[in-house]
């Protein structure tokens, strides 16, 4: 099992498992329709959590309201197992870097992990 963070819009998603061995990355669009419906996006992260089986610890980053429904949806379409590891949810900006990413994952575990290790 391994660390997530995953950065989303509406459009597109960028996943990144931290491992022992390094960071694992990739990344997803959605199907572009104009303009998409609930179900559109539904579809969208629901394809996403397929990719995110063996995380043990998910944290969610984005811009709007996506990373917010992601959530809902883990917890709300048969993904428990997936909901109950989601340990934050973050506002960032609509597309930073990857460095940017990466620097706020890393920071959001080492504070989660400081509090968390006795546990």
């Amino acid at each position: 099992m391994s660390h997530y963070a995953i950065w989303l819009d509406h459009k597109q998603a960028y996943i990144y498992k931290f491992t022992e061995k390094g960071i694992e990355e990739a990344s997803y669009k959605a199907e572009s329709k104009h303009p998409m419906t609930d179900t559109d996006h539904q579809k969208f992260y629901h394809s996403l959590t397929s990719n995110l089986n063996d995380a043990k610890e998910l944290m969610i980053m984005g811009p709007g309201v996506a990373k917010d429904e992601f959530k809902h949806h883990c917890e709300k379409h048969h993904h428990a197992n997936l909901a109950k590891n989601i340990v934050g949810v973050k506002t960032m900006e609509s597309h930073p870097t990857k460095a940017k990413i990466l620097e706020e994952a890393n920071s959001f575990f080492k504070h989660l992990h400081m509090w968390t290790k006795n546990y």
